[in-house]
């Protein structure tokens, strides 16, 4: 994975004879870090078809994404995911299942976004799982019904689609926290931190989308 994929290339590259490896991962490193390039990786999976299975979905499985220091508990990954699930679990009278290991973090930040909104709706933790595997497997084992609403980051359903599927769980994909963009900007080709750590997050999803096809999944 970049950037460790660079590091050690040009570690290679520096003996010599690997020169031309230094301006091939400086096209790349160019290409990974521009607009284009983000969206490029980023769309096959955030609109990647997959379809409505659950017909009559009884909670509403949120995906934890990690937490810092803000105001907000959860990141911002993290709580745009939280509120998508808040909303449809409003609007379907469900239950809402928070699945991660920030958990703890997370019940802080629901307490105050329904006493902001005036929510009432109850919610259930899962404060194992320390990667989507563990979300899937744990949250089979704490819900007696399988028909969810599945809630994360559009980059990421694909591989969470997968993996509660493999479960057993029927869903309705909620993607959110989506990462293109309707339009290229004008400074498509001029590289950027952000969309650098967008390419990354699609490599990471890619990768993990092809562990699944090693482990039979």
């Amino acid at each position: 994975m970049p950037p460790a994929l660079f590091i050690w290339a040009l570690l290679l590259a520096s003996f010599g004879y690997l020169k031309r490896v230094m301006f091939l991962l400086a096209l790349l490193f160019w290409f990974l870090s521009t607009q284009i390039g983000a969206h490029l990786l980023l769309e096959p999976l955030e609109n990647m078809h997959l379809p409505k299975k659950a017909v009559n979905p009884h909670y509403v499985v949120v995906l934890g994404g990690g937490y810092d220091k803000g105001a907000l508990p959860l990141n911002a990954h993290a709580t745009e995911r939280l509120i998508m699930g808040l909303a449809i679990a409003k609007e379907h009278n469900a239950t809402l299942v928070y699945t991660g290991y920030e958990a703890k973090y997370a019940k802080k930040e629901i307490a105050f976004l329904q006493k902001s909104l005036d929510l009432t709706l109850p919610v259930l933790y899962e404060d194992r799982s320390l990667d989507t595997y563990q979300n899937a497997a744990f949250c089979a084992k704490i819900l007696p019904k399988k028909e969810i609403y599945l809630v994360t980051s559009a980059v990421h359903m694909p591989r969470a689609y997968r993996l509660f599927t493999h479960f057993g769980f029927r869903i309705t994909p909620v993607k959110t926290d989506f990462r293109t963009k309707p339009a290229l900007e004008l400074s498509a080709l001029f590289p950027k931190m952000d969309y650098f750590d967008a390419s990354y997050a699609a490599f990471h999803e890619y990768v993990g989308l092809l562990s699944l096809i090693a482990r039979g999944i």
